[in-house]
């Protein structure tokens, strides 16, 4: 898997907040424009660059939510365990995947050969949903979420497990 998939993927959970961040943050922009020290024109252009933004997230929040709906449950859990992270958003998602995967009972190796094919189709099905690297490097690489997030993915090691994966592995 590429390293900007696997960073769109730690950003998903926090997608629904930034949109709705940013439609606050444009209505503020637009409510407060009297009182900017830029000129009508440049207030106009920076509202209109960040709806842009916030439309890129809605696209990519979508994207990633068809990828994920195509998923099965066992893969939909393993991705969530990876890269959601959240215990609540793990539970929620992992309802009854432990039943018909037996995951409690594999072995670091198995879960990651398991979680590297995974992550690979859900790398491609991504690009085929139009999120390239292309896309991801000219619409939001500039954007400080996924700058942290690529910088966290270059530099992890992802052959190690963290606890809350060894918590939902049984390890």
């Amino acid at each position: 898997m590429k390293n900007y998939t696997k960073a769109v993927l730690y950003a998903y959970p926090l997608m629904k907040n930034i949109e709705a961040d940013y439609a606050q943050h444009i209505e503020n922009c637009a409510l407060l424009s009297y009182r900017s020290a830029r000129s009508a024109e440049e207030n106009i252009l920076y509202i209109a660059n960040e709806i842009i933004k916030k439309q890129n997230f809605a696209w990519l929040k979508a994207c990633v939510e068809r990828v994920l709906d195509k998923l099965s449950l066992v893969e939909r859990t393993l991705i969530a365990i990876r890269y959601f992270g959240k215990e609540r958003k793990i539970k929620r998602t992992t309802l009854g995947a432990e039943k018909e995967s037996g995951y409690g009972q594999w072995s670091d190796s198995k879960y990651f050969r398991r979680l590297r094919r995974i992550s690979d189709k859900v790398g491609m099905m991504l690009e085929r949903e139009g999120v390239s690297e292309e896309i991801f490097l000219r619409d939001f690489a500039d954007d400080e979420l996924f700058q942290k997030n690529y910088k966290f993915v270059c530099e992890k090691r992802d052959n190690s497990l963290s606890k809350s994966e060894r918590r939902w592995l049984g390890c």
